[in-house]
């Protein structure tokens, strides 16, 4: 089991993994602990949303990614 991840922290440019096996660029952080606005830099379940900005939900968050 891992850490639970504290979204409230996370400052934009921070990218993430989400549950559907995207990866977004945090892009806003309304430090609400509940959702993240972000920009979809990869989707695999629908390559449409690359580019767009979404709101997140951070149930969907799995995981805080290092920047390459």
């Amino acid at each position: 089991m891992s850490d639970p991840i504290n979204i409230r922290t996370l400052a934009p440019g921070t990218r993430i993994a989400l549950a559907d096996g995207a990866v977004a660029e945090i892009v806003s952080n309304p430090a609400d602990g509940v959702w993240l606005f972000a920009r979809y830099l990869e989707s695999p379940r629908d390559p449409a949303l690359v580019g767009q900005e979404e709101m997140i939900f951070a149930g969907d968050v799995v995981e805080v990614r290092q920047a390459p």
